[in-house]
């Protein structure tokens, strides 16, 4: 289906004819929507054991992810770094593949686990696999404030894109293992108003999208850039991609440092949150990203030892675990899932440092 973004830029409904809030006649049903799987529960005693940890029918095993994940996936990394040498080469981008990409993902409902499987699996640092973390962290956070589906096309495209005024900036500036010198800074800080103007040559109807790609370093007590912006003179949609950024540089390794266990970094953001985002964007992302996000490395109260790979809005301190060691320690050869909703004497106690683990 072709998408128009002049159809996604009206607030009002287009009479007549086709719109983006309009569904496929063909929608692919993913095997984890399938509500027949059998839930299986813990005995009590079986949870306060530490000798052994019962085995789970798993729907969330190695293969949990659908194939129109792992394609969406494909797709999206595949569109980043094609936007990437565009960039470098001075040639003109397309809007509307990548519209229709995200429309297709929002519409069949596979924003959350796009999110859990680009966590999952191992990345590089480059700017193409962080743009499509922010893009789909920031939609999972959009979708959780109740954005309607044009509301949500707007936040990922520009999301997906905010970045790209970095592709212009110089190389040596970019690799550098060292600290920057202010003269570098300047030159980063510089990246916004590229984006902007990339923006803008995709055509006037982007030009509002620009606009909030340009504030999306700034912040809600006036400390950011580029032009020191305080308050509601910041969108709301700069404000979730500001601090989806925030979250994803710090959860990656840095030439400087280590990247943070991600427990550490949700509490580092609402700490720094604290007067630089609004309150409700905060709200928003603790609700979506959870304590304990996927792939944080847990420890509960029964000595055991795994991963988290699903949240549960309804109980983030309670999320889907795959367990790795037992309670004494032993490494599980064949990896356990248990879903904490569902043990009421389990309970996460804990965040580890996956370097620590075997």
């Amino acid at each position: 289906m072709m998408v128009r973004f002049s159809d996604i830029l009206q607030d009002d409904k287009k009479q007549g004819g086709e719109t983006l809030a309009s569904k496929p006649e063909k929608v692919t049903e993913s095997p984890q929507n399938d509500t027949r799987i059998k839930k299986v529960r813990m005995t009590d005693s079986q949870i306060l054991s530490s000798e052994e940890i019962p085995d789970f029918s798993d729907p969330f095993s190695a293969n949990r992810y659908s194939e129109d994940v792992r394609t969406y996936y494909a797709g999206l990394l595949e569109k980043a770094e094609e936007i990437r040498d565009r960039v470098k080469a001075n040639q003109g981008l397309s809007h509307s593949p990548i519209l229709s990409l995200l429309h297709d993902i929002i519409d069949q409902d596979l924003i959350d686990q796009l999110y859990e499987y680009a966590l999952s699996i191992p990345s590089d640092d480059e700017l193409p696999a962080h743009s499509i973390s922010v893009t789909l962290a920031s939609l999972k956070v959009g979708k959780g404030m109740g954005y309607d589906t044009k509301k949500l096309l707007r936040l990922g495209f520009t999301a997906f894109l905010e970045n790209v005024g970095m592709y212009k900036l110089p190389d040596h500036i970019l690799i550098k293992t060292g600290k920057l010198s202010p003269d570098e800074i300047a030159v980063i800080r510089k990246h916004p108003e590229l984006s902007a103007q990339i923006f803008s040559s995709m055509g006037e109807v982007f030009t509002q999208l620009g606009e909030v790609a340009l504030q999306v370093h700034e912040r809600s007590d006036g400390s950011g850039y580029p032009r020191g912006l305080k308050g509601e003179e910041i969108s709301e949609a700069a404000s979730i991609i500001g601090l989806i950024d925030v979250y994803m540089a710090m959860i990656k390794d840095r030439p400087y440092r280590d990247k943070y266990i991600q427990t550490q970094a949700v509490k580092s953001v609402l700490d720094f949150g604290k007067g630089k985002f609004p309150p409700k964007v905060v709200k928003g992302f603790l609700n979506q990203i959870s304590l304990f996000p996927v792939n944080t490395h847990v420890k509960l109260n029964n000595g055991s030892i795994g991963r988290v790979i699903s949240t549960d809005q309804r109980q983030p301190m309670r999320p889907t675990i795959e367990l790795l060691y037992d309670g004494l320690g032993r490494k599980i050869d064949k990896g356990k899932v248990i879903q904490l909703s569902e043990s009421p004497l389990l309970h996460i106690v804990g965040s580890v440092d996956e370097k620590e683990l075997d």
